[in-house]
C-alpha cells in the first residue's frame, strides 16, 4: 500500500474544502467584525490556547518560522484592540470578544462543509472512523515527536464543534496534518537551526537560484527582516548548505539539499508510523474512500 498516494488524495480533499469553503467563510466573518490586517497571528493564538496565559515562545514552537519580534508586535495591537490581554510580563490572554471572534471564525467554515455531500453518507462514516482510529494512535503515539500541535488541535476541535464537520473527516484529517508537523518540527529542529532559516533552505532547494532580493520578498509574509534573511544567508553559507555568488544569487548546495531530503524523509517514517493501527484490508478501503472523497469534492 502507498500510503504517500493515500495522504496526497486527503490532503487535495483538504485543499478543496479550506480553499473553497472554510478560508472564504472565515475571511467573510473577518470582514464583518472588520478584523484588523495580520488577525490570523493572535487569531490562531487563541485557537492554540483558548482563554489560557501563553508567551511568544510557546507560540513559537507551534508556529516557528516567523519573527519574535514581529509576533510580539501583532500580539501588541491586537492587545489595544481588545481581543488580548498582556500581563505585562511576556504573557497575553485571549479576551471574551476575542475568543469569540477566532471561534467564530472556525464555526463559519464548520457550517459551510457540513452542508456538502461529496459521497454517500455511510461512506462518510467509515471514512471518518478510519481517520479516527489513525489520529487517536498518533495522539498515544510514544514521544518523539512531542505532542504539540496535534493536542492543542484536538482541544480546539472540541471546543469548536470540529468533529462533527463530515463525520470528523474534516478534524481527524487536521489532527494528522498537526501530528506531521510535529514530526517535521522535530526533525529539522534537531539541526538547530531558527525556524526562519530552515525555511529558507527549504525554499531554495525546492527552487533555481535567486537573487537575496528575491528570496527575501517570497519569505517575507511572516514579518521577517531583510536583516534577519541576510544572517540565515551567511549561517547557511557557513554550514555549507548554501552559496552566495558574487552576483548576489543564492543557491542551495547538494549538502543542503541532501540534509532537506534527510529531514523529510524522516518525517515521512514517524508520520506513517502510527497507520500501522489498520490492517492491509483496511488500509485499502481507506484508499479507495479517500480518492471517493477527493473525486467527489471536485465534482
Amino acid at each position: 500500500m502507498n500510503l504517500k498516494s493515500v495522504w496526497s488524495a486527503l490532503e487535495e480533499s483538504s485543499e478543496i474544502l479550506f480553499g473553497n469553503y472554510a478560508y472564504p467563510a472565515a475571511d467573510k466573518a473577518a470582514e464583518e467584525l472588520s478584523l484588523p490586517d495580520n488577525f490570523y497571528t493572535w487569531v490562531q493564538a487563541i485557537w492554540l490556547f483558548d482563554t489560557n496565559l501563553f508567551t511568544i515562545a510557546q507560540l513559537m514552537r507551534c508556529f516557528p518560522y516567523g519573527l519574535a519580534q514581529a509576533n510580539d508586535e501583532r500580539l501588541t495591537a491586537a492587545v489595544q484592540q481588545g481581543y488580548l490581554v498582556s500581563d505585562g510580563q511576556g504573557k497575553y490572554r485571549a479576551t471574551e470578544s476575542g475568543r469569540t471572534a477566532a471561534l467564530r471564525l472556525i464555526k463559519e467554515g464548520n457550517e459551510l462543509m457540513a452542508a456538502l455531500a461529496p459521497m454517500p453518507k455511510e461512506s462518510l462514516q467509515t471514512l471518518g472512523n478510519l481517520l479516527a482510529r489513525i489520529s487517536d494512535t498518533a495522539f498515544n503515539f510514544p514521544e518523539p515527536p512531542a505532542h504539540v500541535l496535534i493536542k492543542a488541535k484536538r482541544d480546539l476541535y472540541q471546543r469548536a464543534g470540529t468533529f462533527a464537520t463530515l463525520d470528523g473527516v474534516v478534524a481527524h484529517f487536521l489532527l494528522l496534518e498537526g501530528h506531521r508537523d510535529d514530526c517535521y518540527i522535530a526533525m529539522w529542529g534537531a539541526r538547530e537551526v531558527e525556524g526562519h532559516a530552515w525555511e529558507m533552505l527549504d525554499f531554495l532547494s525546492q527552487n533555481d537560484a535567486l537573487t537575496f532580493d528575491e528570496l527575501h520578498n517570497k519569505l517575507s509574509r511572516r514579518g521577517v527582516t531583510q536583516e534577519v534573511h541576510a544572517e540565515d544567508v551567511k549561517e547557511l553559507v557557513g554550514r555549507g548548505w548554501v552559496v552566495e555568488k558574487s552576483s548576489g544569487v543564492v543557491k542551495a548546495t547538494e549538502a543542503g539539499k541532501q540534509v532537506r531530503a534527510e529531514v523529510e524523509a524522516e518525517t515521512e517514517r514517524l508520520f506513517f508510523l502510527p497507520w500501522s493501527c489498520l490492517n492491509e484490508s483496511e488500509l485499502e478501503e481507506l484508499s479507495s474512500l479517500a480518492g471517493q472523497l477527493r473525486d467527489g469534492l471536485k465534482s
